[in-house]
């Protein structure tokens, strides 16, 4: 091979090299450690199994109210370990934006969250993305008592394909949900929303 050839070769692999530099620095920037609206937040099981026990302290300090919030996430743990196809080790989750001009049924919701994920939360989900948060610095009495920053209550998709509300509603002043707050329903395909918006999840590939 001439030199030209060589000179060539190293010119081509350092544009590949800048290029895929960039493409990781554009990726890290929409991971976020902060819950919010039209950004992946990451969930990293490794670090909440690592953190447990201060997450189940914090939990037995709110008597009564942390003691079920336990109970769901002691629960929610041993589901994901049975399934970790779909619970992978490392997680991401994204809150849609909401857009008033919209009426969406809630099939439309789920489709939505296949097409930009791997489709969308359940109660399991919404439980690791709690741990992870108290991880992240934030507080169970805060999850428990105060209301959710986020502007919509997101809608999730239960393990036995019902409907779940988590959370949200900061942009409605007669709503003060916590976001740890979790109601449970069934599953109406006619359903149109127009407050609610989807939550979706997809598996990142273990960096470990």
């Amino acid at each position: 091979m001439s030199i030209e050839d060589i000179v060539k070769d190293y010119e081509r692999l350092l544009k590949q090299e800048s290029s895929i530099s960039k493409s990781n620095a554009k990726d890290e920037k929409v991971i976020t450690k902060t819950l919010k609206v039209g950004e992946w937040f990451r969930i990293d099981r490794e670090v909440i199994e690592e953190n447990i026990d201060e997450i189940y302290r914090q939990c037995e300090e709110m008597k009564t109210a942390g003691k079920k919030l336990k109970k769901r996430f002691v629960e929610s743990n041993k589901i994901a370990d049975q399934d970790p196809d779909k619970y992978s080790q490392i997680m991401e989750v994204l809150v849609f934006e909401h857009d008033k001009e919209l009426m969406i049924y809630e099939d439309n919701m789920r489709e939505m969250c296949e097409e930009i994920g791997d489709g969308m939360c359940d109660e399991v989900i919404c439980d690791l993305e709690l741990q992870m948060r108290i991880c992240n610095g934030e507080k169970v009495s805060d999850l428990l008592r105060k209301k959710d920053k986020l502007p919509r209550v997101r809608i999730i998709q239960l393990r036995d394909g019902g409907t779940g509300y988590f959370g949200g509603g900061a942009g409605n002043p007669d709503e003060n949900f916590a976001p740890a707050d979790l109601f449970k329903t069934y599953y109406d395909v006619e359903y149109e929303h127009d407050v609610c918006v989807p939550y979706a999840f997809r598996r990142v590939i273990s960096e470990h």
